[in-house]
């Protein structure tokens, strides 16, 4: 199965985004003002649907002929890998955070003024297990960022059924599923007048699990149906997709369309062709996506601890701006040794623990 170069560097993007988007929530705080006022970077919050239509979309490109004519070992083997690649590194960052929080007070006590719940030992449990909002209500938080892994577990868990259901399909079929799926969604924001809004709460992460992944599934089946003939439109369909985004996110109604925007983007990268595909493709930009997974872990605690200790002293822009990048600085090389130390083993691991893997299954493990 041939790997989707610039698909790993939009996944590093959407996780670089995603920080930046905490970042200028958080950044006042600390007296960098300026990086508050950055539309694009308020954005950021949309990096989630992203990785939702890129999970889906991946996962199908990787696994979906298995799924032809699935079999109880098929499907072991695919639960076994997606919780190995999920649980080790949360599981490290969680008792990171729970060492900070033993040993700095002010820190602990600053999370718990956000609410009563938080650092609780049921929402340790939550946590550790990815359960987070698998329940009613948040129950507070020790690594807030895990309420998308809570969600994208159930998407895991309903992969099996959603890639046998599409795996012959045709074009029409699948463009139908993910239409649906995607209207679906802009529907569930309009009538819950959450249209523009990060919302994280049990029924609003699941609806935007669901739906961009089951999107993300089909929108594979359709580009596996698609002629490579396809590709000589790619590059501008890449370009115009890149431009309606910008504009979308510049109102409030324009999130709404989004996630579809993210579908096209996807699809057409798929293709490999363009300079957005080059640059995509870049090493620098490909090391980005691989720790994407951890940079998401690690990036909201140092913020949360910087907030903690040093907001009150009231930093100016000049200060503040030199502390969050060495704070950027530390969350790359932050999350760069949890890939090398904790992530590429569990891969490993369950390389060598599954040596019945097809060569699709040992690609997503890897």
């Amino acid at each position: 199965m041939r790997q989707l170069s610039s698909l790993t560097g939009l996944r590093g993007v959407a996780a670089l985004w995603v920080m930046l988007y905490h970042v200028s929530l958080l950044a006042p705080a600390l007296g960098a003002g300026w990086l508050g006022r950055l539309d694009l970077l308020h954005a950021g919050w949309i990096g989630v649907d992203l990785f939702f239509v890129l999970s889906g979309f991946i996962l199908m490109w990787t696994h979906g002929a298995e799924f032809v004519r699935p079999s109880p070992a098929v499907v072991r083997r695919f639960a076994a890998l997606r919780l190995v690649r999920v649980y080790p590194p949360s599981l490290v960052v969680l008792a990171l955070i729970a060492l900070l929080a033993a040993l700095d007070p002010l820190f602990a006590a600053a999370m718990r003024a956000k609410s009563p719940d938080n650092l609780s030992a049921g929402a340790f449990l939550r946590t550790a297990l990815l359960a987070t909002r698998w329940f009613g209500g948040t129950g507070g938080d020790w690594n807030q960022p895990v309420w998308s892994l809570s969600a994208e577990l159930v998407g895991y868990a309903a992969f099996p059924l959603l890639a046998w259901s599409l795996a012959r399909r045709s074009l029409g079929p699948s463009l139908i599923v993910a239409g649906t799926a995607l209207g679906l969604l802009a529907g569930f924001q309009f009538a819950a007048g959450i249209v523009g809004l990060n919302t994280i709460d049990q029924v609003s992460a699941l609806v935007r699990m669901g739906c961009g992944f089951t999107a993300g599934v089909a929108v594979c089946r359709m580009r596996q149906t698609l002629p490579e003939a396809a590709a000589r439109w790619a590059p501008a369909a890449v370009l115009g997709l890149c431009l309606a985004l910008l504009a979308a996110i510049q109102v409030k109604a324009g999130f709404i369309v989004a996630p579809a925007l993210f579908a096209g983007l996807i699809l057409a990268l798929s293709f490999q062709s363009g300079a957005v595909d080059r640059a995509l493709s870049a090493k620098p930009v490909l090391w980005l996506g691989r720790i994407s997974f951890p940079l998401y872990l690690l990036h909201l605690t140092p913020l949360n601890w910087m907030i903690a200790h040093l907001g009150p002293a009231g930093l100016g822009d000049v200060a503040a701006t030199g502390l969050l990048i060495v704070y950027g600085a530390a969350c790359l090389g932050g999350a760069h040794l949890l890939h090398r130390l904790v992530e590429q083993p569990a891969h490993r691991w369950a390389r060598r623990g599954f040596p019945g893997l097809t060569l699709r299954a040992r690609l997503a493990a890897g």
